[in-house]
């Protein structure tokens, strides 16, 4: 791997996470508003790493690979840092993370096989309403104790309001979720050769088994 400028914004996306995840923990108001500026610098990566390879022809297989895998640990660490904080359900942050995690080895094998997959149209949408929520929790937790007029204090209550928070973050999931099965299916072809071998082998299995106890 020849570690470029874009690889390089990639991989700061990486080791920003724990470091934002940390600053969200705490609990402080400095902190928190810290953390969210350390997530939107993160967020910005996403973008440069992607604009400065294709600019300057920097792309790469590594690159392709990594950058969803750096983007969702990223998002990995807001969710899990807001289960953590008891704001959002942990069995949809669970749901989200699985996904996540199988639809990055998918790509990989795919990647592995020859196959390489182009994200789609689903998938960005999906990006883009996981960022929005992530942010706009981030800045309300940030200056829901600043002495802002009294109509805007209620709208912060509104949006950390739990039924809120839990509505939309199972909005987030439905959509999460719907897009990995999207995937999945739009790229079925590429695990039914696999699949095939494994049932093969499994019915040799069987067979042999089945005649050794009638042998």
């Amino acid at each position: 791997m020849k570690l470029n400028l874009p690889n390089i914004f990639t991989l700061s996306r990486a080791v920003l996470a724990p470091v934002f995840l940390a600053l969200l923990l705490h609990g402080g108001q400095w902190q928190t508003a810290i953390a969210l500026l350390v997530f939107i610098v993160a967020a910005i990566t996403d973008w440069l790493d992607g604009w400065l390879a294709r600019k300057y022809g920097q792309s790469s297989a590594w690159g392709t690979l990594v950058d969803p895998l750096a983007d969702k640990v990223l998002t990995t660490a807001a969710f899990l840092g807001f289960a953590m904080m008891n704001l959002v359900a942990w069995w949809m942050v669970v749901l989200v993370v699985v996904r996540d995690i199988a639809t990055t080895a998918f790509r990989s094998y795919a990647d592995a096989v020859g196959r390489p997959l182009v994200t789609s149209w689903s998938a960005k949408v999906k990006t883009f309403v996981q960022m929005t929520f992530i942010i706009v929790v981030l800045v309300f937790l940030a200056v829901q104790h600043i002495p802002f007029p009294s109509w805007f204090l209620v709208l912060i209550s509104w949006v950390l309001h739990p039924i809120a928070l839990q509505g939309t973050m199972l909005i987030v999931t439905v959509v999460t979720v719907w897009t990995g099965a999207e995937y999945f299916f739009q790229n079925r072809g590429i695990l039914r050769r696999p699949c095939v071998r494994v049932a093969c082998f499994l019915r040799r299995m069987f067979k042999a088994k089945r005649s050794m106890h009638l042998g």
